[in-house]
């Protein structure tokens, strides 16, 4: 008797799980795509910062298995040369941050459809081989995005992170 409980319960589990990959996979779908975003805003504790000035231009591209990001400070000029000076190289490695992993989806929660990233690749090695966690609220052509706490690049600080991003053509 309790070896066929136990083979119903697991029948059911697998049924349950096959239901569950093809919803996984519209969501998948359903982030998939790019965005163009306009703001970038850090909070630490109660203090909030532009990390890349209140002026920033940036794009993220989420495909069916990989993450996509680059922002980059709209304001900042372009160098007077093309081999740069140590200054200049420092002030540009200041204005922009890119980064790319493979991720992955879990439920919706209250906060929105948590993404876990794991950077492969990244502009800045203080975030190389970690994992980004987001969560994502889809409205429209919209798509609003938190951490709950990542290291911000260019300045090395746990923080909260927001954007948002609006479909790009």
């Amino acid at each position: 008797m309790n070896k066929i409980l136990l083979a119903t319960a697991a029948f059911a589990l697998v049924g349950q799980r096959r239901r569950c990959a093809p919803s996984r996979r519209r969501l998948r779908t359903s982030l998939s795509g790019a965005g163009r975003s306009s703001s970038l805003k850090a909070t630490t504790g109660d203090k909030v910062s532009y990390p890349l000035g209140e002026h920033v231009t940036g794009y993220v591209t989420v495909t069916p298995d990989r993450f996509w990001l680059l922002f980059v400070d709209a304001t900042r000029q372009a160098p007077a040369a093309a081999t740069l000076t140590d200054l200049e190289a420092v002030a540009m490695m200041k204005s922009h941050v890119a980064w790319t992993g493979k991720y992955s989806t879990a439920e919706q929660t209250p906060e929105g459809i948590k993404l876990t990233a794991r950077v492969d690749a990244a502009s800045s090695q203080a975030i190389f081989g970690t994992d980004r966690v987001y969560f994502m609220r889809l409205d429209g052509n919209r798509l609003m995005v938190k951490s709950p706490g990542v290291i911000v690049p260019m300045t090395g600080a746990t923080s909260v992170v927001e954007f948002e991003l609006v479909k790009a053509d």
